[in-house]
């Protein structure tokens, strides 16, 4: 093998220098220019499920913000749906119990919430991102809508139902967080709604108990990562 002398073996070095940064560079435009993409697609996303939950029936006032917006029971579950007649008479009386529109409105609203899930689901979209700008906005409307999405309406909404079951875990670990350390948000949150929650056993409330249900919830949370993971994984394929 040609020997290289030292001017060869410097411009050599220099070569592969370049080469080395120009992988380094062409992966980091790569890589920016992905995560700008994806904020770029969490952003739109945000603002059309927004606007299109203007359309929606639910009434403006307080009151059923107040009622949506509550620690309420796993509606994915036959156990919770038996928890959901205070939620979903109110969403039929919007439509004077007529079945047709009833079910019209279900139909609309799976749609919307499936629409705006799907890109979080498969990871086109943050998740957090998207969790910090309307969690609170997703998980009140899920909780009329989810009952029957889960138990009537089986075959639709499936990156809805995935994404509200997740957010379902994260709305009860900011509750738990709040309660933690304050007496009167146990009572607010969490004591009066115990069967309600995910898998707390028994009914004494303490700051301890909710440290140690805590751990458990964080445990659940990356089941439902993985979960979520496995089936993009599969839908991809």
């Amino acid at each position: 093998m040609e020997k290289l002398d030292a001017g060869h073996l410097l411009l050599w070095n220099i070569g592969n220098v370049d080469l080395y940064n120009g992988a380094y560079y062409a992966r980091r435009s790569i890589i920016q220019s992905s995560e700008w993409e994806k904020a770029k697609m969490t952003i739109e996303n945000i603002d059309r499920f927004k606007e299109n939950l203007k359309n929606s029936p639910m009434p403006k006032d307080m009151t059923w913000w107040i009622l949506g917006d509550n620690v309420w029971a796993d509606f994915s579950t036959p156990q919770g749906y038996q928890l959901s007649d205070t939620l979903r008479f109110a969403f039929a009386s919007l439509f004077n119990y007529d079945l047709v529109k009833i079910n019209n409105e279900y139909i609309q609203m799976i749609e919307i919430m499936d629409a705006f899930a799907y890109p979080i689901i498969m990871g086109y979209a943050s998740e957090e991102g998207s969790f910090q700008s309307v969690a609170r906005q997703y998980y009140s409307y899920s909780n009329f809508i989810m009952p029957e999405a889960f138990h009537t309406f089986r075959n639709i909404g499936v990156h809805a139902k995935l994404l509200y079951r997740l957010w379902r875990i994260r709305y009860e670990i900011l509750m738990v967080d709040n309660s933690i350390n304050s007496d009167e948000m146990r009572d607010i949150f969490i004591r009066k709604r115990v069967d309600h929650l995910l898998c707390y056993e028994g009914t004494d409330i303490t700051e301890a108990s909710l440290k140690e249900y805590r751990k458990k919830l964080d445990g659940k949370l990356k089941d439902m990562q993985k979960e979520i993971k496995v089936f993009r994984e599969n839908s991809l394929k």
